[in-house]
């Protein structure tokens, strides 16, 4: 199974978190919820998909 290097996610309901740390979506897409261009704070991960019966 492929993973993105460097990539590391906690989110253990998404079909692409495999092993609880590794993301093996072939690309993932990241956005902020802030209407402020400087905030870094709030951000969502576009590429979660959940699972059933994960982990």
């Amino acid at each position: 199974m492929d993973k993105i290097r460097g990539i590391s996610c906690d989110v253990e309901n998404c079909v692409h978190n495999h092993k609880g740390c590794e993301c093996t979506a072939d690309s993932i897409q990241v956005c902020s919820t802030c209407s402020d261009p400087n905030c870094c704070d709030e951000t969502i991960c576009k590429t979660f998909k959940p699972c059933d019966g994960c982990h």
